[in-house]
């Protein structure tokens, strides 16, 4: 895509004018380097100031002969393009054409080109290139308050085109900024390297010769070498690095320490996994850090993050750390490096409890079960009321009832020995198979009472989200997370609104939830795995009191370093991280802090494995006694009765 003349300069007729040999030489030797080092299909951008027309005119007319870019003209850094248009790539390549080094015509190029409707928008990545070129000289102090305007908006990547300068200025005159060594006409290439040294680190301290483009014929380079070298080495030369480190309270992220000694000295100092992690990085990219500390924040506010863009523009911070999510990405000014922890945030629902040991008797058969039971003796006490009272005359009286018949087949399926046998063997017969039925019975009932006794099992515990909404149990979370379903699903947050519980605080929900099973708590699974450790979530028999929901998961996020976005320190960093993250060193970290924090709690696990055996001694045994007991004083208390209702009698007769 071309921006036409007409477009840039508003249809008015323009006067041409014929171009020396320096400058079409200038033209050929931009074209070389388009084609040797511009990415082709991304954008080049070719900016001039309106008295350079006729060379941005020629530029272009050669380098579109090959249509390997799409190509943007602007002119005094107007783009002419709808401010909602995505076409200019921040990642392309850009030629700035200034006539002979001014400052600030280049100064205003560079402010058109990062301003969009009179704002400042996302600036560009550190793997743009830049090349800045003039047929005439630029001096050695133009060249380098080009580079450090460069270097103020991270941008190192860029070279100066322009004809040899042979006089220095005074006020550099002595000194070897330059190392000429050839002479007659041509163009040559300056660069400069930042973290040569710890004292000139960002500030440009001296400018290099690249290469020289001879005017002769076609013109060409005489050493043929790459023009855009690798600015940023493996080794910083201890240059600082300017940290923002947010104080979360929290072991996993950063944490401000201080601590008073009983000589009354104290000591403050700075802990945390990310900011060991940070420190890792740096003793890998030779830098000391420069911290500055920032009290605990919930979150980053719009407050707080405007003044660290302010910072991070101003090159007062240079990377964020302290649990800082992908959330503050939706600021164009921010690049995250690449995530070393991946964060859960989920719902915790009260864990399946144990059933009493009083409610397993009626757990070893089901409601159905019983009721066959029930009716099954129901109908051999019908039975055998009929077989002793129709069959024989000679069988005894206590058959030819219902109750007493009723009675004996109770006392049968009870293990107890009846008052009477039966005589005829129709009513043996069925006595028989009733005994048979009894016993099986009561060995199986036993069998499973006794299991229960030892272990009663777990109630069955909500185990999904549709089961939790299902059961109208009431839901809290701390007040700075109402953001996620804000931007959630509105059926979701409807029904999280509904079911909200009504705590005092957030520490009385985790109460609540812990020991009366009735809320559901949303939480991070990092402080979940902290309060399994120090055994918060933990009861008096080493069970889990809150248990994560598989789908119960409402947030994903991972942790990252912030950094300003196009920091060339970016892509260091992120090889660093991602050796250690596949190294799996953070995980490492967190795996000792958990058990650190086990051994401080004092919680001993009592989990034994499926096959092993349990204990079993009179704890266990105490329903069957509290049962006996209970029999037992039933049993005398209907004996008294008996004895007292016969004396009763033998008074009245």
């Amino acid at each position: 895509m071309i921006l036409l003349f007409s477009a840039i300069t508003n249809g008015a007729p323009q006067i041409s004018r014929t171009l020396n040999l320096q400058e079409i030489h200038l033209v050929r030797c931009l074209k070389y380097i388009s084609h040797r080092y511009f990415t082709p299909g991304r954008t080049v951008v070719i900016s001039s100031p309106a008295n350079y027309r006729e060379v941005q005119q020629e530029l272009i007319a050669e380098i579109h002969q090959t249509s390997l870019w799409p190509i943007v003209v602007t002119v005094d850094g107007n783009i002419r393009i709808p401010a909602n248009s995505n076409f200019v790539d921040r990642d392309g390549s850009y030629i700035i054409l200034i006539p002979n080094g001014n400052i600030k015509t280049f100064m205003d190029e560079i402010n058109g080109l990062v301003q969009t409707n009179f704002r400042f928008t996302r600036l560009w990545n550190y793997e743009t290139r830049f090349v800045v070129a003039g047929a005439n000289e630029f001096s050695i102090s133009q060249q380098r308050n080009i580079f450090e305007y460069f270097s103020n908006f991270r941008i190192y990547n860029c070279i100066i085109v322009t004809q040899e300068y042979y006089a220095l200025d005074k006020e550099f005159r002595g000194k070897n900024w330059v190392n000429i060594v050839e002479t007659g006409k041509k163009l040559v290439v300056y660069t400069w390297f930042p973290y040569q040294r710890s004292d000139h680190c960002t500030e440009v301290n001296a400018v290099t010769l690249l290469d020289s483009w001879v005017i002769t014929a076609q013109g060409q380079f005489t050493k043929n070498t790459d023009l855009f070298p690798r600015k940023i080495s493996n080794n910083l030369n201890r240059c600082p690095m300017k940290a923002f480190i947010r104080d979360t309270n929290t072991t996993y992220n950063a944490i401000y320490v201080q601590r008073t000694f009983s000589n009354g000295s104290s000591l403050e100092y700075m802990e945390g996994f990310e900011y060991q992690l940070l420190n890792v990085v740096l003793q890998k990219m030779n830098m000391r850090l420069v911290h500055d500390f920032t009290p605990n924040v919930s979150y980053l506010n719009v407050e707080t993050t405007i003044k660290l863009i302010v910072a991070m523009v101003a090159k007062e911070i240079y990377i964020a750390v302290g649990g800082i999510g992908t959330d503050v990405l939706s600021v164009s000014y921010f690049d995250s490096t690449n995530p070393y922890y991946m964060m859960r945030m989920r719902w915790y629902v009260p864990c399946s409890v144990k059933y009493p040991r009083w409610s397993s008797i009626f757990r070893i058969l089901s409601v159905e079960l019983w009721l066959v039971l029930i009716i099954t003796i129901v109908i051999a006490a019908v039975s055998t009321t009929l077989v002793g009272r129709y069959s024989c005359t000679l069988e005894w009286k206590r058959y030819k009832s219902l109750s007493s018949s009723l009675t004996n087949i109770w006392a049968v399926i009870l293990g107890v020995s009846v008052s009477t046998m039966p005589r005829t063997p129709s009513l043996r017969s069925l006595f028989l198979g009733w005994v048979c039925f009894s016993v099986a019975f009561s060995t199986v009932f036993q069998s499973f009472l006794t299991s229960f006794l030892i272990d009663s099992g777990y109630k069955t515990p909500i185990q999904n989200m549709d089961e939790l909404f299902a059961s109208g149990m009431k839901l809290a979370y701390r007040p700075e997370y109402s953001y996620i379903f804000e931007q959630g699903d509105e059926t979701e947050l409807t029904k999280v609104q509904r079911n909200l519980a009504n705590c005092p605080s957030y520490d009385v929900c985790l109460d609540w939830a812990k020991y009366q099973k009735n809320v559901s708590i949303l939480m991070i699974d990092t402080n979940a795995e902290d309060y399994y450790s120090n055994g918060f979530f933990v009861g008096d028999n080493s069970e889990h009191l809150m248990c994560g929901l598989e789908d119960g998961v409402v947030y994903f996020t991972g942790l990252h370093m912030v950094m300003f976005y196009g920091d060339p320190l970016m892509r260091r960093v992120n090889e660093i991280i991602a050796r250690f993250f596949e190294a799996g060193l953070y995980d490492f970290w967190i795996t000792i802090n958990s058990e650190k924090g086990k051994l401080l709690a004092w919680k001993k696990a009592n989990f034994l494995p499926p096959k092993a055996y349990y204990s079993f001694n009179l704890y266990h045994m105490q329903p069957a006694f509290y049962i006996f007991f209970i029999g037992c004083f039933l049993s005398a208390h209907c004996f008294i009765i008996e004895l007292l209702y016969n004396c009763v009698l033998n008074k009245r007769y």
